[in-house]
């Protein structure tokens, strides 16, 4: 009665993998209802790519919609593309410059602050640093400190709320069911919103620019109208940013910290590199072209450890998707997790090798098959920014220290609203040759 509903919910990495065997679209069920798994990355890039204008977001997030509203994340349709396009200037390429002067401010003293043979939950640690990071890049102004703390604090509240229980409240039924954890839930959604309401309200009252993402949001007017954003889809952005670039990289991190603890002549690779490189500083985004191999090892992780393990969609119409016709209000769903582990696409794909991005694959063989941050009309629009974010961080953690797994330590992912280690005890040894 329930098809492959309890198979999904128990191990839906498992699932991606298995159906893989029967096709490049497979069809399964959810209780009644039909749903179509993508296996193969032509059918996937028509999805995201060619054929994206007859496909919607489709399956609803809970949670994610009563947190983020119509952000970008969610929206889709005329509404989408012009939200976007306001939306653009503010990660061009001149702005991710400016920005990691707050990255290297907020992240490098709290990574130099680790203590030397510590023991940290680094995959915590990197979630924690990355949202700090994110909080400070989209408000600077003079909102006071403790405003600051108290949004990290609703963030971290609304972050563990969106985890499994948050998957019983995607059915609407349930979502109003005076639990703690939907208690917890809407009362902390509703103080941030309040927050973010009066930030937004004191911005357009002092009318003074910034410099960060709140700004730019702010003063983002649309050519062929002249209008700008309300005061709600500035909220449901800024919440949308906050809550997506995160996680994302915070978990991405955590991954890479987990490679190279299990790869130890990998970190001592990214050590020298960053010797080499920077000369005892710390990245700024001139420097990112210096640092290939660091860009290859966040490659190599986002291609076995992508963090949006799934992505739905929803025909809006009839379309073709890899030689087969789907009915419009048909749904699907398709995993770059198990897309980037099909040995037809990457050689041995379960091994770590960084190296294989130097010499292994085409521009057009990766456009083909490789999209961490998606393609086309949805393609990431903070892909610049995770980046950049991403090689100072790991740049920072490999110039410093030796990372070791915990002793009993057991890792594997386990599926939320993005794929996290399940446990990351890591011991943290600090190199004596880093003179920054």
């Amino acid at each position: 009665m329930l098809g492959h509903a309890i198979e999904f919910r128990r191990d839906p990495l498992a699932l991606f993998q298995r159906a893989r065997a029967h096709g490049d679209v497979v069809r399964i069920r959810f209780g009644p209802f039909p749903v179509y798994l993508l296996n193969s990355p032509d059918a996937i890039r028509q999805a995201l790519v060619s054929e994206a204008r007859k496909l919607e977001k489709g399956i609803s997030f809970g949670r994610v919609g009563q947190l983020i509203g119509n952000g970008l994340v969610l929206s889709s349709g005329e509404y989408h593309h012009r939200q976007r396009r306001l939306m653009q200037p503010a990660f061009h390429r001149s702005q991710i410059a400016r920005y990691m002067d707050t990255m290297r401010e907020v992240a490098v003293p709290r990574i130099e602050a680790w203590p030397d043979g510590g023991t940290l939950a680094l995959d915590r640690e990197m979630r924690s640093i990355t949202l700090t990071v994110l909080t400070r890049t989209l408000l600077s102004s003079d909102i006071g400190s403790e405003a600051i703390d108290e949004i990290e604090r609703l963030l971290r509240v609304l972050l563990t709320e969106l985890l499994p229980e948050g998957i019983i409240a995607n059915i609407p039924a349930l979502a109003w069911v005076p639990t703690r954890s939907n208690r917890r839930f809407t009362a902390a959604s509703r103080r941030l919103g309040a927050m973010l309401t009066t930030i937004i309200d004191g911005y357009q009252a002092a009318g003074v620019d910034h410099g960060d993402l709140m700004s730019i949001l702010m003063r983002a007017h649309d050519d062929e109208t002249g209008t700008g954003m309300t005061g709600k889809q500035q909220r449901d952005e800024a919440t949308t940013l906050v809550i997506a670039g995160s996680e994302t990289t915070g978990n991405t991190m955590a991954w890479a910290c987990y490679l190279l603890a299990q790869h130890p002549e990998i970190a001592e690779r990214l050590h020298q590199e960053a010797g080499l490189a920077l000369s005892g500083y710390d990245a700024g985004h001139e420097a990112l072209d210096r640092l290939p191999f660091t860009r290859a090892v966040v490659t190599e992780t986002l291609r076995l450890y992508s963090p949006v393990w799934v992505l739905p969609r929803r025909a809006a119409a009839d379309v073709d998707l890899g030689g087969y016709q789907l009915r419009k209000g048909s749904r699907m769903l398709f995993s770059p997790y198990a897309l980037n582990r099909d040995a037809r696409l990457h050689p041995d794909p379960g091994r770590f090798d960084p190296d294989r991005w130097a010499t292994g694959y085409s521009r057009t063989q990766l456009r083909a098959s490789f999209f961490p941050f998606g393609q086309g009309i949805r393609n990431c629009i903070g892909e610049g920014f995770a980046w950049a974010e991403s090689m100072l961080l790991l740049s920072a953690i490999a110039a410093r220290w030796k990372l070791t797994l915990a002793d009993g330590a057991t890792v594997s992912p386990v599926v939320s609203s993005t794929l996290v280690p399940s446990e990351l005890p890591i011991i943290v040894t600090r190199h004596q040759d880093w003179t920054g």
